[in-house]
């Protein structure tokens, strides 16, 4: 006879169980009570990109998650739709492709504890009793359809051993009634650079010897605009064959959008014990995006 040790209960398995048993919620206590009911959702994504020098997306993806803040009084349920793809092609009723071009392809996501995942399964709506105060609520990725912020075009030329002439042109590519701002441009310099020029347009840029870099730094930038520096870079000659490889231009900036198209459709409050509606409950929904690892090969 084989003995087989009794696989103890995950976290989950247990919480499951207990509520199960006894009713009860082990992250939210009863009885919390505020004046005002609030909840804040914040859709923040992270967009990661490697590019060719001509422009071609090598690899790109968001990693998303979801942060609540909740102040409600009592047990409240929750629940919001996501643009997601299942989501809208269960629905499939006709006049929907508009809708459907919206809808966006999770590649992958993972709920907190408090998420009931039969009703995600059943309507892709997301339910939950909220944890009360912060608490992360979900994470997903994405790779199809992802709108890229922003688009680096560099062009690198060598003058002769002792010069380069670089010059990068950034341009933004959303509505231009959006603002990007802390915008970030990390272009390396050869390790035997001696000085460098620095012209841009737009911003402040500086040449840091210790990071090997220029850094140019663009405090905000409307959508569907352009800039450039252009830098010349003295090399001291060296006696080395080897020729510089290039590392990427690297990027960061926050964009007061969703790179995936993520949108939350709509967001409801329910509470049956207590007396208030979900008109009663103030609801905000926030969008960021930042720069995960945002590259550009020169």
């Amino acid at each position: 006879i084989t003995q087989q040790g009794v696989k103890s209960a995950t976290k989950e398995e247990q919480a499951a169980i207990t509520s199960q048993v006894t009713g009860q919620i082990g992250w939210r206590r009863e009885g919390i009570k505020y004046r005002r009911n609030e909840l804040f959702l914040d859709v923040i994504e992270y967009v990661n990109l490697l590019m060719s020098p001509q422009g071609q997306v090598l690899s790109a993806h968001v990693a998303g998650k979801i942060l609540m803040k909740s102040y409600l009084s009592g047990m409240p349920e929750c629940k919001f739709g996501i643009n997601d793809k299942i989501a809208m092609d269960s629905k499939g009723k006709p006049g929907e492709e508009a809708k459907a071009k919206s809808a966006i392809a999770i590649d992958d996501c993972q709920f907190h504890q408090c998420v009931k995942l039969s009703k995600f399964e059943s309507e892709h709506a997301i339910s939950f009793i909220p944890p009360d105060g912060e608490a992360e609520l979900m994470r997903y990725r994405t790779t199809k359809d992802i709108s890229l912020p922003f688009r680096v075009i560099p062009l690198v030329r060598e003058v002769g051993r002792s010069k380069l002439e670089v010059k990068v042109v950034v341009k933004s590519n959303f509505k231009p009634s959006l603002l990007a701002q802390k915008i970030e441009v990390r272009i390396p310099t050869p390790l035997n650079t001696s000085g460098v020029q620095l012209i841009c347009m737009k911003g402040k840029a500086k040449y840091k010897a210790s990071e090997n870099a220029i850094v140019w730094k663009i405090k905000r930038m409307g959508g569907m605009k352009e800039s450039q520096i252009s830098a010349e870079i003295e090399l001291l000659t060296t006696d080395t064959k080897k020729k510089w490889t290039r590392p990427p231009i690297s990027m960061n900036f926050e964009v007061p959008f969703a790179p995936s198209g993520f949108k939350v459709r709509y967001l409801k409050v329910f509470e049956p014990k207590l007396n208030y509606s979900d008109h009663d409950v103030i609801k905000w929904v926030r969008y960021i995006g930042r720069s995960g690892l945002y590259e550009t090969r020169c």
